[in-house]
């Protein structure tokens, strides 16, 4: 590339140009060591400007109930405790639910490699379910941590297509 002197039209060889202010430029003299702390401090500072100016604070993770539902909790029926040593095995955990439309408590079978394998630290499992009398079917969205803890959970009616 060839570029011209505005002053008298004669070329100069971009190679000189870019020589020349490379050799004016503090920011590049200095050992390796020291031209890779201020990149790093630049790229530092870049960062710290697109994430601030962005103003989006960070999601925090839903607590932990203080009162959880165990197979040792009083007042579970016998029924329960059997129905969820029934569906507990190696590939499932069975947590235990307060179900706010059915006003019962549920067993519910969690594949563990669910929670295992997941990327995120709260994962959501949705269970389908009726009430003990057999209607108003519903679901239940239960928040999981990686201990299988219940950190929120939210009920909501279930839709069947007949075109499925």
């Amino acid at each position: 590339m060839i570029l011209l002197d505005n002053s008298n039209n004669k070329p100069h060889n971009t190679r000189k140009i870019l020589d020349k202010n490379k050799e004016s430029d503090p920011s590049i003299q200095g050992s390796s060591k020291e031209q890779k702390l201020k990149k790093e401090k630049r790229s530092d500072k870049i960062h710290k400007i697109e994430d601030d100016d962005l103003n989006v604070p960070e999601i925090p993770e839903p607590p932990k109930k203080k009162v959880k539902l165990t197979q040792n909790s009083p007042g579970l029926s016998a029924q329960i405790l059997k129905e969820a040593k029934n569906l507990e095995n190696e590939i499932n955990k069975v947590v235990l639910v307060n179900c706010e439309r059915c006003k019962e408590v549920i067993p519910v079978p969690i594949p563990r490699e669910f929670i295992i394998a997941s990327k995120i630290p709260v994962v959501p499992v949705s269970f389908v379910h009726k009430n003990p009398k057999g209607k108003d079917l519903h679901c239940i969205t239960l928040f999981l941590d990686s201990d299988f803890d219940i950190r929120r959970q939210r009920i909501s009616d279930v839709v069947i297509s007949e075109n499925i």
